[in-house]
């Protein structure tokens, strides 16, 4: 009783099979379900596939993207295989649409999987932010150009041979006609690509890195060195820049994440303090209040080092190094102090925030204790007030405002460009 049923089941799906299904050689089949089972097990495996290449915020909507290209071939296919069994004429153009996408897909994401497993293999290892990452270098990158040129022309060939348009591969096609574009476009691309390997080489430019860069005010982070930019972080005013390579590296670059020293990297703060009263002395006297009044300078700086190195989690500063200081200027109206002092190494990170509060935080917090040691030593940082500078002994700029003429009374102040020649 089971065979002929088995055999009428089977008829009939021979018959309803033939009836749908085209009359395809063995090759073709083969080519066809090779391309659905490979399209159905991406869209299966897609996540899994993503995460082993990228695990960013942007992996989830690169996933859908994928997926969705995944599906459009299976469904191309089906049309294609539907077309093929009621149109004897029809030349499988939706398979050739279905096979360019395939190639094109194929090839970004083997690209991708390729330039992961680049960076692994190698690539420099380095902590931002507490977590282990890889970073590109000069061998990365020179894998990473020879595989997009690998990709790029294995791409075409392989769309070329799909439609059988033979005829492009030749000097005067297609392929001829891209080499004559990337050679002449060759001096737009070149000097960034041959820049951004000059960068990678130095292995003085890494992410992370905070440099200050020639024309430029702020301080930045560099966030990534890709084939023709620099991708920066503002530390100051938070936000992203871009940089062409070859401008980043046509003039100085600060890199203040490397130092030159275990001392860390030297800062400094400059005070403009008024000159100490000695007039009416003696020369002895003079100079023992010259020496007093740099004993109380020296104290000044010294309490604010100690305030500063009492707070080490906040002031992120050199608590080895005390405050250096000098007298750098000896001005019209004041004295110019300059202060040198040493941060801590600046952690390697993306975070501008975490920068911002390394340096800048740093520097106002050094300048806070410095004024307040001054009000404790009683030291006066602001720049003595020009209006009572004295012209000679019995005369100043007071005394000249609030003194009427001879035989009259003075109404307007003096004009100092009209005044004597002795005044002057």
């Amino acid at each position: 009783m089971e065979d002929p049923y088995i055999e009428f089941v089977a008829g009939w799906g021979q018959r309803i099979l033939g009836w749908f299904l085209p009359n395809l050689n063995t090759i073709e089949w083969t080519g066809h379900i090779a391309i659905l089972l490979w399209s159905a097990m991406m869209v299966i495996f897609s996540g899994r596939l993503f995460t082993m290449v990228e695990n960013t915020s942007s992996t989830m909507l690169k996933m859908k993207a994928f997926r969705s290209l995944n599906f459009l071939v299976i469904i191309l296919m089906l049309l294609d295989l539907f077309l093929l069994r009621f149109h004897q004429n029809y030349e499988q153009l939706l398979s050739k649409i279905g096979l360019s996408l395939f190639t094109t897909y194929s090839a970004i994401y083997l690209y991708s999987l390729a330039s992961f497993h680049t960076f692994k293999r190698f690539g420099a290892e380095k902590t931002i932010d507490n977590r282990s990452v890889y970073v590109e270098t000069y061998s990365t990158r020179i894998i990473n150009l020879l595989l997009v040129v690998c990709a790029t022309f294995g791409t075409f060939y392989i769309i070329i041979k799909v439609w059988g348009a033979d005829s492009l591969l030749e000097t005067t096609g297609l392929m001829g006609i891209l080499v004559g574009f990337l050679a002449f476009t060759a001096p737009v691309w070149a000097p960034d690509i041959i820049s951004g390997l000059i960068i990678l080489n130095s292995q003085m430019l890494e992410d992370g890195d905070v440099v200050v860069i020639d024309g430029f005010p702020n301080e930045y982070i560099i966030s990534k060195v890709s084939f023709v930019y620099v991708t920066l972080y503002d530390v100051r005013n938070n936000h992203r820049a871009l940089v062409k390579n070859s401008r980043f590296l046509s003039g100085k670059i600060d890199n203040l994440s490397k130092i030159a020293s275990t001392e860390g990297m030297r800062a400094k703060l400059s005070y403009n303090i008024g000159y100490p009263k000695l007039e009416g002395r003696s020369g002895s006297e003079r100079v023992e209040a010259f020496e007093s009044f740099m004993k109380k300078i020296d104290n000044m700086f010294s309490r604010a080092f100690e305030e500063c190195a009492s707070n080490e989690k906040t002031i992120q500063i050199n608590t080895n190094k005390p405050f250096e200081w000098a007298l750098t200027q000896t001005g019209d109206y004041a004295l110019e102090f300059t202060m040198w002092f040493y941060f801590n190494r600046i952690p390697n990170t993306k975070v501008t925030a975490t920068a911002r509060k390394h340096l800048m935080g740093t520097a106002y917090k050094v300048n806070q204790a410095v004024y307040k040691a001054s009000i404790f030593e009683d030291i006066d940082l602001a720049t003595p007030d020009l209006a009572n500078i004295t012209f000679n002994d019995s005369l100043s700029v007071e005394n000249m405002r609030n003194t009427p003429s001879a035989g009259e009374e003075q109404t307007q102040p003096t004009d100092l460009k009209n005044a004597p020649d002795n005044m002057a």
